[in-house]
């Protein structure tokens, strides 16, 4: 088993369901204690007694708004004050609409959520990891990090901010022994959309299966690799901003975007 999970303990964040369950699984599968940290009680006990009923007392749950700044303290805190060895900054939200329609006050929870929670938490984690000279850090970006989203503006410019920082932390912490992966999903089968508002003849389109997308994600974390776009889709998806002007793939994907915008938006932008 490889020495980067066997015997190691993971927080992560965003652990009620989707992406963050199945790290919590994968991990707990190569022998990883798991801390499963999100908002909603009940399905973090559900998973932690999925868990322990595998292996005894190797997952406990912290349930944390990590837009509420008491809570993000008390899970930073943990980070710091005990042995963790491996973040998984998983939570996050998205929105979809006109900018000028959608409600300031969730913009800027959504950038509290996307950019400032998993920067606080890589914070008060680093110190530890340095001195035990180990650890590791996957961040959860999307493919939106890769290609500007009109109708999901402020959402793709927050996880460029999360692709750009986890790539910067790889280069300035692999010297000392700590491993970080940024993971750049593309439609996976989670109820992401759903939150973010997305309309439904959308979230039905095919996506990744999860269990793939956590798979290639910690693949791609024991080698060592920057960043990785996990999945069939999320990797044809991502293939047109990496090889074609921006200018032309922003364009591109407002046509496709407003075809799904709600008809007044689509006709009038206006409220």
């Amino acid at each position: 088993m490889n020495e980067l999970f066997q015997g190691r303990t993971a927080l992560i964040t965003g652990a009620s369901s989707g992406i963050g369950a199945e790290f919590a699984r994968q991990l707990h599968a190569r022998g990883v204690t798991t801390i499963l940290v999100a908002r909603r009680q009940e399905r973090l006990t559900a998973i932690a007694q999925e868990l322990n009923a595998a292996r005894r007392d190797s997952a406990s749950v912290m349930c944390a708004d990590l837009c509420i700044e008491e809570d993000l303290k008390r899970v930073a805190q943990r980070l710091r004050s005990e042995s963790i060895d491996i973040l998984v900054n998983n939570a996050g939200r998205g929105s979809f609409g006109m900018l000028e329609r959608l409600p300031l006050s969730e913009e800027l929870s959504m950038i509290d959520l996307n950019i400032r929670a998993p920067l606080v938490l890589a914070h008060a984690a680093i110190p530890g990891w340095k001195q035990r000279r180990h650890g590791a850090l996957i961040g959860i970006a999307s493919i939106a990090a890769l290609q500007p989203l009109p109708y999901m503006a402020t959402y793709a410019a927050t996880k460029a901010f999360d692709f750009s920082h986890t790539v910067s932390l790889w280069a300035e912490l692999k010297r000392f022994g700590i491993s970080v992966t940024a993971v750049c999903p593309g439609p996976t089968d989670t109820e992401f959309a759903g939150v973010a508002r997305v309309p439904g003849h959308f979230t039905g389109a095919p996506r990744d299966a999860v269990e793939t997308v956590v798979k290639q994600s910690l693949w791609a974390l024991e080698r060592g690799l920057p960043y990785v776009v996990p999945g069939l889709r999320g990797w044809l998806l991502g293939l047109g901003p990496r090889l074609l002007p921006s200018w032309l793939t922003t364009q591109v994907t407002e046509c496709v975007l407003r075809g799904i915008l709600p008809s007044d938006e689509a006709e009038h932008g206006v409220a």
